[in-house]
């Protein structure tokens, strides 16, 4: 159903993303876990094209 390959995201200079590569598929459960800062609000606002 969604499949993420290589992605990157930067803020300018400073690269918060790099390389981020996953798959989830119908009928499954993906979690992203990490702490403050690690990306996780990044890398679901890029897949939103926000």
């Amino acid at each position: 159903m969604l499949e993420v390959k290589d992605l990157y995201v930067s803020y300018g200079q400073s690269e918060a993303l790099h390389g981020l590569s996953f798959e989830a598929h119908q009928n499954e459960t993906v979690a992203i876990m990490g702490r403050n800062g690690m990306g996780k609000t990044t890398l679901f606002k890029s897949l939103m094209g926000v």
